[in-house]
C-alpha cells in the first residue's frame, strides 16, 4: 500500500503547488478558465454551484485542500484509515476540476484519479484484508490495462510506426525543452528506435505477468527507467509518480501469482465473452444480411465465365424510350451497392440504372477484367443502348481503365466522376511510407472493428456520415465493415493500375466532376488535369455527398442535366 500512495501523494503535492504557482491560467480570460456553467439553465441549483466551480479563485482551494490531503497521505504512511480518506478528498477534488475545465489533465492526473477513487470504493468492503488485496489487483489491471492499450493505440498512429513520433514532439514548445532533448534531436536514429520501441514494450507489458521473478522485477524497473528518461526528456515529471505509483499494485500480484486470482479470472473472463459473442453476433448479422441480398427485392446474379456478379437494376415503370441512355454507377473503395441508394432513387424515375459489385467485393467473384465484368452485368441487365458512368472516389480510376475497352465497343456516352480520384495523388500516397501506412492501420483498425463487432457497439464515423433508409443503412455498415470488404478494399488500393489510368484520362468520353465541399480545391485541380467541367455540392463530404439523401438528390439534378447535354 505504502509503495503505492507515496508516489501517488508526491505527485499530487507537485500537481497541487503546480496549480498554486500559475494563478493567471484559472483567470477568467486564461487557458484553463472555468466553463462548466455554460449552456446549463440560469437560476438553476446546478446552474449557481457551476457558477461557483467556475470562479477563478476556486481552483486555488481545490488546489489547498488537494496539498493538504496529499501530505497527510503521505504521512500516513501504514494508517489504512487515513488512506482512504486522504484519497476520498483528493478524488473528490480532482473531479470538480475535471467537471470545472476538460483541459490541464493528463495521464498522470488520471491515474491518480484511478487510484484514489478505487481505494475509497474498495472501503466499502467489510473485510480490510479482502477490501484491500481487492484494491491492489484491480490498480494492477488498470495499470496494465493502461501500458498495453497506450501501446496498441500508437501502433494506429502513423507517425508513432514509422519511427517519427518522439522527433515531432520535441519540436513542440512544451514538451521539447527537457535537458535530455537536444541529444535526441542530435541523433535522429536514436530517436527513431526509442519510438518504435515504445510501441512495442507497452503493447507488449502483459507479458511481464509471465516472466520468472527476477527478470520480472527487473522488467518493472525498466518501465520506471523509461518515466524518468520521459521526465528528462519532455520535462514531465508528474508522470514518474503517477505511473510509478501503480507499480506498487503491479509487484503484489508479481509476488502472490500462485494464489487464486479471483478479479483478473473475472475480468478477463467477462471480457473474453463480451469479444466472443460480439463477434459471434457481428457474423451473424452478416449472414442475415447475405439472406436479405438474396431475397425478392435484393440484388441479382447472373454467372458468367469466371463467376458470379453481383449486381442490381432499377427503372421506370414504363419502357421511357430506347434514346434514354442507362445508368452504370461504380462503386468508391470498399463501397456496397447501397452507398447509390439515393442516388438510384433520383435517377431511376425515368432511366434505367444499374449497379454492380466489383470483383472480389461482396458475392461478386474473381473476373478476368473489370470491363468484361461491365459487359456482362449490362447484357445481364437488357441495356443495348448508350451508357453513362457515374464513378464515385477510387471507381473513377476504376471506371477509366474499361471506358474505351473493346468490351464496351463505344457505348459509354459521357463520364461522372463525383469526388475522384486523382491518380498522381494516389501515387504519392502509396509512396509516401507515413500515408501509406496511416491507410494500412486504418483499414486493420476495421478489420478488427469488424471482425469483432465492435463497431455495432461504438460510435464509428462511416455511420456518421451516412444517413440511408434504415434497410440500406444497415447493409451498408455491415458490409463497409465486413472483413473480406476491408481485404479487398487494400487490395485494390494497393495494386489498381495508375499508369493505365492516366494513359486512358487522355481518351475520357466528355467528363463532369462533381466536388464535395471537403475536396473542392483538389476536384478543382483534378478536372482541370482530365479538361472536364466542374460541379459542387456545398456543404458536402466525401462520404455525406451519396450518403445523405438532400446531398444526392443535388448530385442527381446535376447528373441529369449534363447526360441531357451529351
Amino acid at each position: 500500500m505504502d509503495r503505492v500512495f507515496a508516489p501517488i501523494a508526491i505527485g499530487q503535492l507537485l500537481s497541487a503547488a503546480e496549480s498554486l504557482t500559475h494563478r493567471e491560467l484559472y483567470e477568467s480570460d486564461g487557458l484553463l478558465r472555468g466553463s462548466s456553467a455554460a449552456g446549463t439553465e440560469p437560476g438553476t441549483f446546478r446552474h449557481r454551484w457551476r457558477t461557483v466551480l467556475d470562479r477563478p479563485e476556486t481552483p486555488r482551494v481545490l488546489a489547498g485542500v488537494t496539498l493538504a490531503a496529499s501530505a497527510a497521505l503521505l504521512a500516513g504512511r501504514g494508517r489504512r484509515r487515513t488512506q482512504i480518506a486522504a484519497s476520498a478528498v483528493i478524488a473528490a477534488c480532482n473531479r470538480l476540476s475535471e467537471v470545472r475545465t476538460a483541459y490541464g489533465r493528463d495521464g498522470a492526473d488520471q491515474m491518480a484519479a484511478v487510484v484514489t477513487q478505487y481505494r475509497v470504493v474498495s472501503a466499502l468492503v467489510p473485510k480490510p484484508r479482502v477490501a484491500d488485496d481487492l484494491f491492489l489487483r484491480a490498480v494492477n489491471f488498470q495499470a496494465g490495462l493502461s501500458y498495453a492499450v497506450s501501446g496498441i493505440s500508437k501502433a494506429f498512429g502513423s507517425s508513432w510506426v514509422q519511427g517519427d513520433a518522439l522527433a515531432e514532439v520535441l519540436q513542440t514548445e512544451n514538451y521539447g525543452r527537457g535537458p535530455a532533448a537536444p541529444l535526441l534531436r542530435r541523433h535522429p536514429r536514436l530517436c527513431r528506435v526509442l519510438t518504435v520501441g515504445t510501441i512495442v514494450w507497452e503493447a507488449g507489458f502483459p507479458v511481464i505477468y509471465a516472466l520468472p521473478d527476477r527478470w520480472a522485477v527487473r522488467a518493472l524497473h525498466a518501465v520506471k527507467g523509461f518515466h524518468v528518461a520521459v521526465a528528462s526528456v519532455m520535462e514531465l515529471p508528474r508522470f514518474v509518480w503517477g505511473f510509478t505509483g501503480s507499480h506498487g499494485a503491479v509487484e503484489y500480484v508479481l509476488r502472490t501469482r500462485g494464489q487464486e486470482r479471483y478479479l483478473e479470472r473475472a475480468v478477463l473472463g467477462a471480457a473474453a465473452a463480451v469479444v466472443a459473442v460480439s463477434a459471434v453476433q457481428a457474423q451473424e448479422r452478416r449472414n442475415m444480411d447475405r439472406e436479405r441480398r438474396l431475397g425478392l427485392r435484393g440484388v441479382q446474379r447472373t454467372s458468367g465465365p469466371h463467376g458470379t456478379i453481383e449486381y442490381t437494376v432499377d427503372g421506370p415503370a414504363t419502357d421511357p424510350g430506347s434514346t434514354r441512355p442507362a445508368y452504370l454507377l461504380e462503386c468508391g473503395l470498399g463501397q456496397p451497392l447501397e452507398s447509390w441508394a439515393w442516388i438510384a432513387e433520383h435517377l431511376a424515375k425515368d432511366h434505367t440504372v444499374v449497379r454492380y459489385h466489383r470483383p472480389g467485393y461482396g458475392m461478386t467473384e474473381s473476373g478476368p477484367t473489370v470491363a468484361a465484368t461491365v459487359a456482362t452485368v449490362l447484357t445481364s441487365a437488357g441495356v443495348t443502348g448508350p451508357v453513362i458512368v457515374v464513378a464515385h472516389s477510387i471507381g473513377s480510376l476504376v471506371a477509366s481503365l474499361y471506358v474505351t475497352e473493346p468490351e464496351l465497343a463505344g457505348r459509354v456516352r459521357a463520364l461522372v466522376i463525383i469526388d475522384g480520384t486523382d491518380p498522381d495523388l494516389l501515387e504519392a500516397e502509396r509512396q509516401d511510407r507515413r500515408r501509406l501506412g496511416k491507410f494500412i492501420q486504418t483499414q486493420a483498425h476495421s478489420l478488427f472493428a469488424g471482425t469483432t463487432g465492435i463497431h455495432s457497439w461504438a460510435p464509428n464515423v462511416v455511420e456518421r456520415q451516412v444517413a440511408f433508409a434504415p434497410d440500406d443503412q444497415a447493409s451498408y455498415v455491415q458490409f463497409v465493415f465486413a472483413p473480406r470488404t476491408v481485404v479487398n478494399a487494400v487490395r485494390e488500393y494497393l495494386t489498381i493500375d495508375l499508369v493505365r489510368a492516366r494513359l486512358r484520362a487522355r481518351d475520357l468520353p466528355p467528363t463532369l466532376v462533381i466536388a464535395s465541399s471537403e475536396h473542392a480545391e483538389q476536384q478543382a485541380e483534378y478536372a482541370a488535369k482530365i479538361s472536364a467541367d466542374l460541379r459542387g455540392v456545398p456543404g458536402a463530404s466525401h462520404r455525406s455527398i451519396l450518403g445523405f439523401r438532400e446531398h444526392a438528390g443535388v448530385v442527381a439534378a446535376q447528373i441529369r442535366e449534363f447526360s441531357d447535354a451529351h
